[in-house]
């Protein structure tokens, strides 16, 4: 029996967090209440009558309680994605209908689990990633910060802020001096959610006039979509007139993509190179028909 019931009370929670269901729910109610007022009043004295007339003006009040409380404690879910500018600005009001819901019941705990699973966020102790610097065409639409598990490993995160009309890129650079005249490798692991556009670890070898004499930003085989953690590779030659090498990861669009395990060695010449950057002889499709 309590199994029995135990499932009813599912069954009609979930129900009354769908769209249609909460308009089936009242669809039934009114139908159900002309019906009982009908039949009602046909055996009713005139004396009998009075408890009715009182049932017709709590009933129809009750029901506005009733709703008023569904919209005020689900209001996500009477939107649907056509009523908002994009896809993604849907799914944040609704993370944002979730985190209000769980903050007033004081069950920030149970919110933390079901967002961010077993992560925890934060940026450093003075509010910045050591060695680390947020750049790109657009950076204030991105925010970026760390993601520390319980089993105590840690990636980094950037993150779109509505709708970028840029990318933005978590980064940094250091000397060329160990690697010049070598090939070099850099690795790492990213996992992604929600990536409209594309993502993508990249690296650049600089010159001494800050040009860029090697470079690849795996455009040519992006980040998209919803991913698992993956290891990426980037294989570049270091120039013997290197200066600098820049690396990191970029966000071309919404999304977010978590980041960790950056590792830098030596390879022999036998490992293909990811990216290069190639000057022509001779000018090329100047008729813009190629």
């Amino acid at each position: 029996m309590n199994d029995g019931l135990t499932t009813f009370a599912e069954v009609a929670t979930g129900f009354s967090r769908s769209p249609l269901g909460i308009l089936a729910l009242f669809i039934v109610l009114v139908y159900g209440f002309a019906s009982l007022v009908t039949g009602l009043a046909k055996k009713l004295t005139s004396a009998e009558k009075m408890p009715l007339i009182y049932f017709l003006v709590g009933f129809p009040i009750l029901v506005l309680g009733v709703f008023t409380w569904l919209v005020s404690e689900y209001p996500a879910n009477l939107f649907g994605p056509g009523d908002f500018k994009s896809d993604d600005n849907f799914l944040e009001m609704r993370k944002n209908a979730a985190a209000t819901r769980f903050q007033t019941e004081t069950n920030l705990q149970d919110f933390h689990n079901a967002v961010l699973g077993d992560e925890t966020i934060s940026v450093g102790s003075n509010g910045s990633l050591k060695g680390w610097t947020k750049s790109g065409d657009t950076p204030s639409e991105y925010e970026v910060g760390t993601a520390v598990k319980d089993d105590g490993t840690t990636s980094a995160y950037i993150k779109s802020r509505g709708l970028p009309q840029g990318f933005g890129t978590l980064m940094q650079i250091f000397k060329a001096d160990a690697y010049r005249g070598k090939r070099l490798r850099m690795s790492a692991s990213a996992k992604s959610d929600g990536v409209r556009n594309w993502a993508g670890f990249w690296m650049r070898v600089d010159e001494p006039k800050n040009n860029a004499v090697s470079f690849d930003n795996m455009q040519d085989r992006p980040i998209k979509g919803t991913t698992s953690w993956t290891t990426y590779q980037i294989v570049l030659d270091v120039p013997e007139n290197s200066s600098d090498i820049a690396f990191g990861l970029l966000l071309d669009g919404p999304g977010q993509v978590w980041f960790r395990n950056f590792d830098f060695e030596i390879v022999s010449n036998n490992v293909t190179i990811t990216g290069r950057i190639e000057i022509p002889d001779r000018p090329l499709n100047l008729n813009f028909k190629e």
